[in-house]
């Protein structure tokens, strides 16, 4: 796969990042990124999904040669696309963020389920920084944490350390380089305990997106839905 490469561990299926050297995400690579979380998710084999990047970056976001030689529309089609695509994934996606998540790098932590980074990474927008603006970039980090922190980070482009991050809810474990695998592995040892665990994940995402009465309607349909099942014909 262009700019990806997958490889399977027990049940897990790892997802790395390979476009030195910031690993930037072009078209052919979320394209690739997509198909690998597809095949992940279909894969009945598979109760779990990590993303990493290669060498000491985990995502520095755009690459922006690529981008200046291609159609940025083709780009931001295959963005969204990918963050329309994860919430609807049935086993939990795990961010590895083996260093440095910037931009739309960052993003894709926000994201995911569940983040572990290493001490020292930073992360956050940097765009505001540099003059810009992150369109598509502000949306997983909106959602995924309070207004405050996000509009922090967003509005001034300083991204923001390991620590903080976890402080503020950006992940949900920071470690040592060295122990980021056994980090990985003990929270998807947590989260795929129960085959439940797995198919609750399309349920929260769902609520997610749903205004809160609304939210508590569709939960009441899925309570009923699930004990109707239960009960013999």
């Amino acid at each position: 796969m262009e700019g990806v490469r997958t490889n399977r561990s027990g049940t897990t299926s790892w997802i790395t990042l390979d476009n030195p050297p910031g690993n930037g995400l072009y078209p052919g690579l979320l394209e690739s990124l997509s198909e690998a979380l597809k095949d992940a998710d279909a894969d009945p084999a598979v109760n779990s999904v990590v993303i990493t990047g290669a060498g000491e970056k985990f995502c520095a976001g755009v690459d922006g040669e690529r981008l200046r030689e291609g159609d940025p529309t083709n780009f931001a089609t295959k963005l969204v696309g990918l963050f329309k695509l994860i919430p609807t994934l049935g086993v939990p996606l795990i961010a590895a963020v083996n260093g440095d998540a910037l931009m739309s790098g960052f993003s894709l932590v926000c994201a995911a389920d569940i983040a572990i980074a290493v001490e020292g990474a930073k992360l956050g927008t940097l765009e505001a920084s540099l003059g810009l603006w992150p369109t598509i970039a502000q949306v997983p980090v909106l959602h995924r944490l309070l207004p405050t922190h996000a509009l922090a980070n967003i509005l001034t482009g300083v991204p923001f350390d390991a620590k903080r991050a976890y402080d503020i809810g950006a992940v949900a474990a920071v470690t040592s380089a060295e122990h980021l695998e056994a980090e990985v592995q003990r929270w998807i040892d947590l989260s795929t305990r129960s085959e439940v665990l797995a198919r609750g994940r399309r349920s929260a995402h769902k609520l997610l997106s749903l205004p809160y009465l609304d939210a508590l309607d569709a939960s009441y349909e899925e309570f009923t839905a699930l004990f109707s099942k239960r009960q013999p014909n």
